[in-house]
C-alpha cells in the first residue's frame, strides 16, 4: 500500500515548530512536507490517497516533553465513526517507520 513519489506532487509549507500539517484533505495522490519556519528543518510529511484524504503521516520532529518518541515515526489515518482518525504505526517487527512511504 505504499505511496512512492506521489503522482499528485509534493507541496512544501512552512510554519511554527509546535504545529502540525492542518489539512486532512488535499490533492489526490500527493504529499505535503511541513518545515519549521525559523530553522527550515523538516518536521512532518502527510500523504493523501486517491480520494484526497490523509492516509499517512511521518513525524520527523515535534515537542516531546516525556521523551517518549523516536524520530522519525509514522502514523496512519482511518475513517472511524464518520471521522478521520490518526493512529500510531507499528510494523510486524515493532518498527515505527514504514519504508513503503517516501
Amino acid at each position: 500500500m505504499g505511496m512512492c513519489k506521489p503522482s499528485g506532487g509534493v507541496k512544501s509549507v512552512y510554519g511554527p515548530y509546535r504545529e502540525n500539517i492542518k489539512p486532512i484533505h488535499g490533492t489526490p495522490n500527493s504529499r505535503i512536507d511541513y518545515y519549521d519556519e525559523i530553522t527550515g528543518k523538516l518536521l512532518q510529511q502527510r500523504w493523501f490517497g486517491p480520494d484526497g484524504y490523509a492516509i499517512w503521516d511521518r513525524d520527523w520532529d515535534h515537542s516531546d516533553p516525556l521523551d517518549s518518541h523516536t524520530f522519525p515515526h509514522d502514523h496512519y489515518w482511518v475513517w472511524k465513526n464518520g471521522k478521520l482518525k490518526r493512529y500510531e504505526y507499528k510494523g510486524p517487527n515493532e518498527e515505527t517507520v514504514n519504508n513503503d512511504y517516501y
